[in-house]
Protein backbone atom coordinates (compact mmCIF):
# COMPACT_ATOMS: atom_id res chain seq x y z
CA UNK A 1 0.00 0.00 0.00
CA UNK A 2 1.43 3.46 -0.85
CA UNK A 3 2.68 5.54 1.96
CA UNK A 4 0.88 8.69 2.89
CA UNK A 5 3.16 11.65 2.69
CA UNK A 6 3.86 13.71 5.79
CA UNK A 7 2.25 17.07 6.23
CA UNK A 8 3.97 20.02 4.61
CA UNK A 9 6.72 21.34 6.87
CA UNK A 10 5.97 24.55 8.74
CA UNK A 11 9.43 25.39 10.12
CA UNK A 12 12.86 25.40 8.55
CA UNK A 13 15.29 24.33 11.27
CA UNK A 14 14.18 20.85 12.26
CA UNK A 15 16.39 18.00 13.54
CA UNK A 16 15.99 16.11 10.29
CA UNK A 17 16.90 19.19 8.22
CA UNK A 18 20.12 19.64 10.24
CA UNK A 19 20.95 15.93 9.87
CA UNK A 20 20.47 16.19 6.10
CA UNK A 21 22.79 19.21 5.92
CA UNK A 22 25.49 17.34 7.86
CA UNK A 23 25.10 14.26 5.66
CA UNK A 24 25.38 16.34 2.49
CA UNK A 25 28.50 18.07 3.81
CA UNK A 26 30.20 14.80 4.70
CA UNK A 27 29.21 13.12 1.42
CA UNK A 28 30.78 15.91 -0.63
CA UNK A 29 33.83 16.14 1.66
CA UNK A 30 34.55 12.46 0.97
CA UNK A 31 33.89 13.04 -2.74
CA UNK A 32 36.34 15.95 -3.05
CA UNK A 33 38.97 14.27 -0.84
CA UNK A 34 38.91 11.05 -2.87
CA UNK A 35 38.99 12.86 -6.23
CA UNK A 36 42.51 14.10 -5.43
CA UNK A 37 43.52 11.13 -3.27
CA UNK A 38 42.64 8.52 -5.90
CA UNK A 39 44.77 10.18 -8.58
CA UNK A 40 47.84 10.33 -6.32
CA UNK A 41 47.16 6.80 -4.99
CA UNK A 42 46.98 5.30 -8.48
CA UNK A 43 50.27 6.94 -9.48
CA UNK A 44 51.99 5.94 -6.23
CA UNK A 45 50.72 2.35 -6.07
CA UNK A 46 50.74 1.20 -9.71
CA UNK A 47 52.93 3.86 -11.33
CA UNK A 48 49.92 4.84 -13.46
CA UNK A 49 50.27 7.58 -16.07
CA UNK A 50 48.63 10.92 -15.36
CA UNK A 51 45.93 10.23 -17.95
CA UNK A 52 45.07 6.80 -16.51
CA UNK A 53 45.12 8.13 -12.96
CA UNK A 54 42.84 10.95 -14.08
CA UNK A 55 40.52 8.41 -15.68
CA UNK A 56 40.37 6.46 -12.43
CA UNK A 57 39.43 9.62 -10.59
CA UNK A 58 36.89 10.72 -13.22
CA UNK A 59 35.07 7.37 -13.30
CA UNK A 60 33.52 8.42 -10.00
CA UNK A 61 31.61 11.21 -11.80
CA UNK A 62 30.59 8.78 -14.55
CA UNK A 63 29.15 6.47 -11.92
CA UNK A 64 27.32 9.37 -10.28
CA UNK A 65 25.70 10.31 -13.59
CA UNK A 66 24.57 6.72 -14.18
CA UNK A 67 22.96 6.65 -10.72
CA UNK A 68 21.27 10.05 -10.68
CA UNK A 69 18.89 9.45 -13.60
CA UNK A 70 17.17 6.29 -12.30
CA UNK A 71 17.42 7.49 -8.67
CA UNK A 72 15.38 10.59 -9.47
CA UNK A 73 12.81 8.53 -11.36
CA UNK A 74 12.31 5.67 -8.89
CA UNK A 75 13.08 7.17 -5.47
CA UNK A 76 9.42 7.67 -4.52
CA UNK A 77 8.48 4.18 -5.73
CA UNK A 78 11.35 2.44 -3.96
CA UNK A 79 10.90 4.65 -0.91
CA UNK A 80 13.03 7.64 0.00
CA UNK A 81 14.12 6.10 3.30
CA UNK A 82 15.03 2.77 1.72
CA UNK A 83 16.99 4.27 -1.19
CA UNK A 84 18.75 6.78 1.07
CA UNK A 85 19.91 4.16 3.57
CA UNK A 86 20.91 1.74 0.81
CA UNK A 87 22.98 4.48 -0.83
CA UNK A 88 24.73 5.49 2.41
CA UNK A 89 25.43 1.84 3.30
CA UNK A 90 27.04 1.24 -0.11
CA UNK A 91 28.91 4.54 0.15
CA UNK A 92 30.42 3.33 3.45
CA UNK A 93 31.23 -0.24 2.42
CA UNK A 94 32.91 0.69 -0.87
CA UNK A 95 35.40 2.96 0.92
CA UNK A 96 36.77 -0.20 2.53
CA UNK A 97 37.41 -1.68 -0.94
CA UNK A 98 39.88 0.94 -2.18
CA UNK A 99 42.99 -0.49 -0.58
CA UNK A 100 41.84 -4.07 -1.30
CA UNK A 101 42.00 -3.46 -5.06
CA UNK A 102 44.89 -5.61 -6.40
CA UNK A 103 45.42 -3.65 -9.62
CA UNK A 104 44.49 -0.46 -11.43
CA UNK A 105 41.61 -2.05 -13.36
CA UNK A 106 39.86 -3.24 -10.19
CA UNK A 107 40.56 0.14 -8.57
CA UNK A 108 38.71 1.78 -11.46
CA UNK A 109 35.76 -0.56 -10.93
CA UNK A 110 35.66 0.47 -7.26
CA UNK A 111 35.74 4.14 -8.28
CA UNK A 112 32.82 3.64 -10.67
CA UNK A 113 30.75 1.73 -8.10
CA UNK A 114 31.53 4.32 -5.44
CA UNK A 115 30.32 6.97 -7.88
CA UNK A 116 27.04 5.07 -8.19
CA UNK A 117 26.70 5.15 -4.40
CA UNK A 118 27.53 8.85 -4.33
CA UNK A 119 24.98 9.67 -7.03
CA UNK A 120 22.28 7.69 -5.23
CA UNK A 121 23.03 9.19 -1.83
CA UNK A 122 23.37 12.81 -2.93
CA UNK A 123 20.24 12.67 -5.11
CA UNK A 124 18.25 11.15 -2.23
CA UNK A 125 19.57 13.74 0.25
CA UNK A 126 18.63 16.59 -2.10
CA UNK A 127 15.17 15.13 -2.74
CA UNK A 128 14.55 14.70 0.98
CA UNK A 129 15.59 18.26 1.84
CA UNK A 130 13.04 19.60 -0.63
CA UNK A 131 10.37 17.74 1.36
CA UNK A 132 11.70 19.07 4.68
CA UNK A 133 11.76 22.76 3.64
CA UNK A 134 8.58 24.91 3.53
CA UNK A 135 7.68 25.97 -0.02
CA UNK A 136 7.82 29.68 0.82
CA UNK A 137 11.37 29.28 2.20
CA UNK A 138 12.72 26.96 -0.49
CA UNK A 139 15.45 29.41 -1.56
CA UNK A 140 16.72 29.92 1.98
CA UNK A 141 16.44 26.22 2.81
CA UNK A 142 18.34 25.08 -0.28
CA UNK A 143 20.88 27.87 0.27
CA UNK A 144 21.80 26.61 3.75
CA UNK A 145 21.73 23.00 2.55
CA UNK A 146 24.23 23.68 -0.24
CA UNK A 147 26.59 25.45 2.16
CA UNK A 148 27.82 21.94 2.92
CA UNK A 149 29.07 21.56 -0.65
CA UNK A 150 30.90 24.88 -0.37
CA UNK A 151 32.65 23.90 2.85
CA UNK A 152 33.44 20.47 1.42
CA UNK A 153 35.01 22.03 -1.69
CA UNK A 154 37.60 23.67 0.57
CA UNK A 155 38.04 21.05 3.33
CA UNK A 156 38.14 17.94 1.09
CA UNK A 157 40.91 19.13 -1.26
CA UNK A 158 42.83 20.67 1.68
CA UNK A 159 42.90 17.34 3.52
CA UNK A 160 43.75 15.43 0.34
CA UNK A 161 46.66 17.72 -0.53
CA UNK A 162 48.19 17.34 2.94
CA UNK A 163 47.60 13.58 3.07
CA UNK A 164 49.10 12.86 -0.36
CA UNK A 165 52.05 15.20 0.11
CA UNK A 166 52.88 13.38 3.35
CA UNK A 167 52.41 10.00 1.65
CA UNK A 168 49.88 8.97 4.32
CA UNK A 169 47.43 7.25 1.98
CA UNK A 170 46.07 5.03 4.77
CA UNK A 171 45.05 8.13 6.69
CA UNK A 172 42.87 9.24 3.78
CA UNK A 173 40.93 5.97 3.86
CA UNK A 174 40.63 6.13 7.65
CA UNK A 175 39.13 9.62 7.48
CA UNK A 176 36.72 8.59 4.74
CA UNK A 177 35.74 5.42 6.61
CA UNK A 178 34.89 7.42 9.73
CA UNK A 179 32.98 10.03 7.72
CA UNK A 180 30.96 7.51 5.71
CA UNK A 181 30.06 5.57 8.88
CA UNK A 182 28.69 8.80 10.39
CA UNK A 183 26.77 9.39 7.15
CA UNK A 184 25.15 5.95 7.40
CA UNK A 185 24.35 6.40 11.09
CA UNK A 186 22.70 9.78 10.54
CA UNK A 187 20.71 8.44 7.58
CA UNK A 188 19.26 5.80 9.92
CA UNK A 189 18.31 8.48 12.49
CA UNK A 190 16.80 10.87 9.94
CA UNK A 191 13.02 10.65 9.55
CA UNK A 192 12.39 10.75 5.83
CA UNK A 193 9.06 12.17 4.57
CA UNK A 194 7.53 9.75 2.08
CA UNK A 195 5.16 10.70 -0.72
CA UNK A 196 1.78 9.25 -1.63
CA UNK A 197 1.99 7.02 -4.73
CA UNK A 198 -1.27 6.88 -6.65
CA UNK A 199 -2.33 3.67 -8.46
CA UNK A 200 -2.12 5.47 -11.81
CA UNK A 201 1.51 6.36 -11.08
CA UNK A 202 2.35 2.75 -10.29
CA UNK A 203 0.79 1.69 -13.59
CA UNK A 204 2.97 4.26 -15.34
CA UNK A 205 6.13 3.17 -13.51
CA UNK A 206 7.59 0.95 -16.25
CA UNK A 207 6.76 3.23 -19.18
CA UNK A 208 9.98 4.44 -20.75
CA UNK A 209 10.17 7.96 -22.17
CA UNK A 210 12.36 11.03 -21.80
CA UNK A 211 9.96 12.89 -19.52
CA UNK A 212 9.86 9.95 -17.10
CA UNK A 213 13.55 10.44 -16.31
CA UNK A 214 14.02 14.18 -16.89
CA UNK A 215 11.79 16.99 -15.69
CA UNK A 216 10.87 19.03 -18.76
CA UNK A 217 9.87 21.95 -16.54
CA UNK A 218 13.29 21.96 -14.87
CA UNK A 219 15.33 21.58 -18.08
CA UNK A 220 15.54 25.31 -18.76
CA UNK A 221 17.06 26.33 -15.43
CA UNK A 222 19.18 23.15 -15.36
CA UNK A 223 20.66 24.20 -18.73
CA UNK A 224 21.89 27.38 -17.06
CA UNK A 225 23.51 25.22 -14.36
CA UNK A 226 25.15 23.20 -17.16
CA UNK A 227 26.79 26.35 -18.55
CA UNK A 228 27.94 27.30 -15.07
CA UNK A 229 29.44 23.83 -14.66
CA UNK A 230 31.35 24.16 -17.96
CA UNK A 231 32.88 27.45 -16.78
CA UNK A 232 33.79 26.20 -13.31
CA UNK A 233 35.37 23.03 -14.69
CA UNK A 234 38.06 25.05 -16.48
CA UNK A 235 39.22 26.35 -13.09
CA UNK A 236 38.84 23.03 -11.30
CA UNK A 237 40.82 21.15 -13.96
CA UNK A 238 43.43 23.60 -15.22
CA UNK A 239 44.22 26.00 -12.38
CA UNK A 240 47.36 24.14 -11.29
CA UNK A 241 48.76 23.94 -14.80
CA UNK A 242 47.72 27.53 -15.52
CA UNK A 243 49.39 29.00 -12.43
CA UNK A 244 52.58 27.09 -13.23
CA UNK A 245 52.48 28.38 -16.79
CA UNK A 246 52.17 32.03 -15.73
CA UNK A 247 54.58 31.66 -12.81
CA UNK A 248 52.04 32.37 -10.04
CA UNK A 249 52.75 29.58 -7.56
CA UNK A 250 52.56 31.48 -4.28
CA UNK A 251 49.56 32.49 -2.21
CA UNK A 252 47.46 33.10 -5.33
CA UNK A 253 47.59 29.42 -6.23
CA UNK A 254 47.53 27.88 -2.75
CA UNK A 255 44.71 30.07 -1.39
CA UNK A 256 42.58 30.29 -4.54
CA UNK A 257 39.99 27.73 -3.46
CA UNK A 258 39.91 29.07 0.10
CA UNK A 259 38.91 32.50 -1.27
CA UNK A 260 36.45 30.82 -3.62
CA UNK A 261 34.89 28.87 -0.74
CA UNK A 262 34.75 31.95 1.52
CA UNK A 263 32.69 34.06 -0.87
CA UNK A 264 30.57 31.05 -1.84
CA UNK A 265 29.81 30.55 1.85
CA UNK A 266 28.83 34.19 2.31
CA UNK A 267 26.67 34.21 -0.83
CA UNK A 268 24.46 31.21 0.00
CA UNK A 269 22.29 32.77 2.76
CA UNK A 270 22.03 35.97 0.72
CA UNK A 271 20.98 33.93 -2.29
CA UNK A 272 18.18 32.31 -0.31
CA UNK A 273 16.93 35.65 1.04
CA UNK A 274 16.86 37.29 -2.39
CA UNK A 275 15.27 34.25 -4.01
CA UNK A 276 12.51 33.96 -1.43
CA UNK A 277 11.73 37.68 -1.35
CA UNK A 278 12.46 38.96 -4.87
CA UNK A 279 12.43 35.96 -7.20
CA UNK A 280 15.00 34.27 -9.43
CA UNK A 281 15.85 37.01 -11.95
CA UNK A 282 17.60 39.21 -9.38
CA UNK A 283 19.91 36.31 -8.52
CA UNK A 284 20.64 34.58 -11.84
CA UNK A 285 21.66 37.61 -13.92
CA UNK A 286 24.26 38.99 -11.43
CA UNK A 287 25.68 35.53 -10.72
CA UNK A 288 26.36 34.87 -14.42
CA UNK A 289 27.87 38.34 -14.76
CA UNK A 290 30.13 37.64 -11.75
CA UNK A 291 31.31 34.42 -13.37
CA UNK A 292 32.12 36.21 -16.62
CA UNK A 293 34.03 38.87 -14.65
CA UNK A 294 35.93 36.19 -12.73
CA UNK A 295 37.03 34.43 -15.91
CA UNK A 296 38.18 37.70 -17.45
CA UNK A 297 40.26 38.56 -14.36
CA UNK A 298 41.76 35.07 -14.14
CA UNK A 299 42.65 35.12 -17.85
CA UNK A 300 44.61 38.37 -17.40
CA UNK A 301 46.19 37.54 -14.03
CA UNK A 302 49.98 37.72 -13.81
CA UNK A 303 50.38 38.07 -10.02
CA UNK A 304 48.77 36.67 -6.86
CA UNK A 305 46.33 39.50 -6.12
CA UNK A 306 44.37 39.45 -9.43
CA UNK A 307 44.11 35.67 -9.19
CA UNK A 308 42.61 35.91 -5.68
CA UNK A 309 40.22 38.65 -6.81
CA UNK A 310 39.11 36.34 -9.60
CA UNK A 311 38.53 33.61 -6.99
CA UNK A 312 36.33 35.96 -4.96
CA UNK A 313 34.19 36.81 -7.99
CA UNK A 314 34.01 33.14 -8.97
CA UNK A 315 32.81 32.21 -5.49
CA UNK A 316 30.02 34.76 -5.63
CA UNK A 317 29.09 33.78 -9.17
CA UNK A 318 29.28 30.00 -9.15
CA UNK A 319 28.20 29.60 -5.52
CA UNK A 320 25.15 31.77 -6.06
CA UNK A 321 24.25 30.24 -9.42
CA UNK A 322 24.32 26.61 -8.28
CA UNK A 323 22.28 27.27 -5.12
CA UNK A 324 19.75 29.33 -7.11
CA UNK A 325 19.40 26.83 -9.97
CA UNK A 326 18.97 23.98 -7.51
CA UNK A 327 16.14 25.77 -5.68
CA UNK A 328 14.47 26.90 -8.93
CA UNK A 329 14.65 23.41 -10.46
CA UNK A 330 12.79 22.05 -7.42
CA UNK A 331 10.35 24.95 -7.60
CA UNK A 332 9.57 24.22 -11.26
CA UNK A 333 8.38 20.68 -10.66
CA UNK A 334 5.15 19.44 -9.08
CA UNK A 335 5.62 17.92 -5.64
CA UNK A 336 5.38 14.39 -7.00
CA UNK A 337 8.29 15.07 -9.42
CA UNK A 338 10.76 16.65 -6.99
CA UNK A 339 13.08 13.65 -7.29
CA UNK A 340 13.14 13.84 -11.08
CA UNK A 341 13.70 17.61 -11.01
CA UNK A 342 16.57 17.19 -8.55
CA UNK A 343 18.29 14.53 -10.67
CA UNK A 344 17.75 16.64 -13.82
CA UNK A 345 19.56 19.56 -12.20
CA UNK A 346 22.48 17.46 -10.94
CA UNK A 347 22.85 15.49 -14.18
CA UNK A 348 23.23 18.66 -16.25
CA UNK A 349 25.49 20.33 -13.68
CA UNK A 350 27.76 17.27 -13.47
CA UNK A 351 27.67 16.92 -17.25
CA UNK A 352 28.87 20.51 -17.60
CA UNK A 353 31.71 19.88 -15.16
CA UNK A 354 32.57 16.69 -17.05
CA UNK A 355 32.57 17.96 -20.63
CA UNK A 356 34.10 21.37 -19.92
CA UNK A 357 37.72 20.22 -19.59
CA UNK A 358 37.52 18.14 -22.79
CA UNK A 359 35.83 20.79 -24.94
CA UNK A 360 37.58 23.97 -23.79
CA UNK A 361 40.80 22.13 -22.89
CA UNK A 362 41.29 21.12 -26.51
CA UNK A 363 42.02 24.78 -27.32
CA UNK A 364 44.95 25.04 -24.87
CA UNK A 365 47.73 23.68 -27.17
CA UNK A 366 46.91 26.10 -29.99
CA UNK A 367 45.63 29.18 -28.15
CA UNK A 368 46.80 28.97 -24.53
CA UNK A 369 45.03 29.10 -21.19
CA UNK A 370 44.05 32.76 -21.46
CA UNK A 371 41.84 32.09 -24.46
CA UNK A 372 40.23 29.16 -22.64
CA UNK A 373 39.31 31.32 -19.65
CA UNK A 374 38.05 34.13 -21.86
CA UNK A 375 35.99 31.50 -23.70
CA UNK A 376 34.55 30.33 -20.37
CA UNK A 377 33.63 33.94 -19.59
CA UNK A 378 31.90 34.20 -22.96
CA UNK A 379 29.86 31.09 -22.12
CA UNK A 380 28.69 32.84 -18.93
CA UNK A 381 27.56 35.85 -20.97
CA UNK A 382 25.76 33.52 -23.38
CA UNK A 383 24.08 32.04 -20.32
CA UNK A 384 22.54 35.44 -19.59
CA UNK A 385 21.01 35.50 -23.06
CA UNK A 386 19.84 31.90 -22.80
CA UNK A 387 18.20 32.52 -19.41
CA UNK A 388 16.37 35.56 -20.77
CA UNK A 389 15.21 33.68 -23.86
CA UNK A 390 14.04 30.55 -22.03
CA UNK A 391 12.76 31.99 -18.77
CA UNK A 392 13.33 35.70 -18.14
CA UNK A 393 11.16 37.11 -20.93
CA UNK A 394 8.28 34.91 -19.82
CA UNK A 395 8.58 36.25 -16.23
CA UNK A 396 8.90 32.65 -15.08
CA UNK A 397 10.72 33.44 -11.85
CA UNK A 398 9.32 36.76 -10.72
CA UNK A 399 8.29 36.69 -7.06
CA UNK A 400 4.62 37.11 -7.96
CA UNK A 401 4.69 34.18 -10.39
CA UNK A 402 6.65 31.99 -7.99
CA UNK A 403 4.09 32.64 -5.23
CA UNK A 404 1.28 31.69 -7.59
CA UNK A 405 3.12 28.51 -8.58
CA UNK A 406 3.69 27.56 -4.93
CA UNK A 407 0.03 28.03 -4.11
CA UNK A 408 -1.00 25.97 -7.14
CA UNK A 409 1.41 23.16 -6.18
CA UNK A 410 -0.01 23.08 -2.67
CA UNK A 411 -3.58 22.87 -3.96
CA UNK A 412 -2.70 20.10 -6.43
CA UNK A 413 -0.96 18.10 -3.73
CA UNK A 414 -3.92 18.51 -1.36
CA UNK A 415 -6.24 17.24 -4.08
CA UNK A 416 -3.95 14.26 -4.69
CA UNK A 417 -4.02 13.48 -0.97
CA UNK A 418 -7.82 13.84 -0.86
CA UNK A 419 -8.23 11.57 -3.89
CA UNK A 420 -5.98 8.92 -2.35
CA UNK A 421 -7.76 8.98 1.03
CA UNK A 422 -11.16 8.83 -0.65
CA UNK A 423 -10.05 5.87 -2.78
CA UNK A 424 -8.56 4.14 0.24
CA UNK A 425 -11.77 4.64 2.25
CA UNK A 426 -13.78 3.22 -0.65
CA UNK A 427 -11.56 0.12 -0.85
CA UNK A 428 -12.01 -0.55 2.87
CA UNK A 429 -15.69 0.44 2.89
Amino acid sequence: MPAVSDQAPVKLWSKDYVFDIIINFLVYSVHFLLMLWSTAYAIHTWNASISMAGLASGLFIVGALFARIPAGRFIDFIGRRRLFRSGTAMFFLLVLCYELAPNLASFMVVRFLHGLAFGTTSTAASTIVAALVPLKRMGTGIGYFTLGVTLASAIGPFLAMNITQAGSFNLGIEICTAATFVIFLLSCLLKTPERTILPSEREDLYHISFDRFFSLKALGISSIAFMGGVCYSTVLSFLGAYTNAIGVTGIGATCFFLCFAATSFISRPLTGFLLDNYGGDIVVYPSLLCMATAMSIIARATTDIPLLIGALFLGFGYGTLTACCHALAVHCAPMHQVGIATSTYFVLLDLGIGVGPYTLGSFVPDFGFQVVYLGAGTISLLGIGLYFYLLGRHHRFTRHQMDRDSEAKTIVEQRRQHFYKKRLAHQHG
